[in-house]
């Protein structure tokens, strides 16, 4: 099958574009391909482009979006609706999400207990095997262990 668009190389690619629920399928060749993407491209890039002229001001603090691409910083907060779309492509170009995330759960980290705490822990476990109540005194034991690292004696036998 030739290409729709050049009519003279083979058609390798179907592109299906979808406008305001009108389809339509294309065959085209890699060449024409590329082409049209580009001028796809270029199509949206001019669609989300900000005016450039000085009407294109926040209705605020005055900030053009021409002095904000040379300081990089926005006036106000209104200036985030004033520049609402070319702000959020450019968001997305330099974050890759135009919301902020922010950072993930951090991980939850068990603090070793003080030497103070595990000598209490030993005290009753001595405590416990002078008073013959050996399965508090091994729960005690293992809990010690555990917390120490202790591979040795793993809770739960």
């Amino acid at each position: 099958m030739k290409c729709e668009s050049c009519h003279q190389r083979e058609a390798s690619i179907v592109c299906v574009q979808i406008v305001d629920d009108d389809k339509k399928t294309l065959n085209l060749c890699g060449v024409c391909m590329a082409k049209f993407q580009e001028e796809s491209a270029l199509a949206a890039d001019n669609k989300n482009t900000p005016p450039t002229d000085p009407q294109f001001r926040c209705a605020q603090c005055g900030m053009s979006y021409e002095e904000f691409k040379k300081i990089g910083r926005l006036g106000c907060g209104a200036c985030y609706t004033a520049f609402g779309a070319p702000l959020e492509k450019l968001l997305k170009r330099i974050h890759g999400a135009a919301q902020h995330r922010g950072k993930g759960l951090v991980e939850v980290r068990v603090l070793p207990l003080s030497e103070e705490e595990l000598a209490v822990l030993r005290q009753q476990l001595a405590a416990a095997v002078a008073a013959e109540a050996y399965e508090e005194a091994a729960q005690l034991r293992d809990r010690i262990a555990l917390l120490e690292g202790d591979s040795h004696h793993p809770a739960g036998r």
